[in-house]
């Protein structure tokens, strides 16, 4: 399939779950998610990709070409997200356990949303939660945008008068990346059976790590 396709089926996609959030609230967004299939096809031409910097955890500027010759997985959400993003990352734990020697290959990619709340202290102390090689990543609103852009993300903050804070409606499809940093597949997680989501995953990860022990 044409990868502009792609991209608009996957911009679709997106909308959808997006405008679902900010209509119906949370648990709208999660029925939009539950009914979706996480993506098994090729996203065909890898060539258009491109780096990108931000700050990490750690409060180092970071490129996405620095994490090559590593399987990246890229994540897009915010600390303070009340369901989809901290089961993402639970998931991503259970993932790299999937993987046994060679989650060592691997490298998951937080990027916030939500760089006024989300600096990197906050950002460590809430991934090491999930596994200590977890990388967070934040920047300025328009370096965070454009690397949104960059991956067709749609994301929204949203008020709603809570002493928590603003929410941030949001898509939440899951990358992967191969070892050069290109896009090879992305996923929408199945919240019912997340096993199936992870197990192909890992799959695929097995391919690209064995492809690459032959280059």
């Amino acid at each position: 399939m044409n990868l502009f396709i792609n991209s608009r089926i996957h911009l679709i996609g997106s909308l959808i779950v997006l405008f679902s959030f900010v209509a119906g609230g949370i648990s709208s967004a999660a029925s939009v998610n539950k009914q979706a299939k996480s993506s098994s096809e090729n996203q065909g031409s890898k060539s258009n990709q491109e780096n990108f910097m931000l700050t990490n955890h750690m409060g180092s500027k970071v490129s996405l070409f620095d994490y090559k010759g590593k399987v990246v997985i890229l994540l897009f959400g915010y600390t303070h997200c009340p369901d989809i993003c901290p089961t993402q990352l639970a998931d991503m734990q259970r993932l790299l356990e999937k993987m046994g020697d060679n989650a060592d290959q691997v490298q998951v990619l937080f990027i916030t949303f939500d760089p006024e709340r989300d600096t990197p202290k906050v950002l460590k102390e809430f991934l090491t939660f999930f596994h200590p090689s977890f990388v967070g990543l934040t920047g300025t609103q328009e370096e965070i945008a454009s690397v949104a852009q960059q991956y067709n993300v749609i994301y929204m903050k949203r008020e709603v008068g809570s002493k928590a804070g603003y929410l941030i409606g949001h898509s939440s499809f899951v990358y992967l990346l191969d070892q050069q940093g290109h896009l090879y597949k992305w996923y929408k997680q199945n919240l019912e059976d997340s096993n199936s989501t992870l197990d192909q995953m890992a799959g695929d990860i097995q391919q690209l790590i064995m492809k690459g022990s032959r280059t």
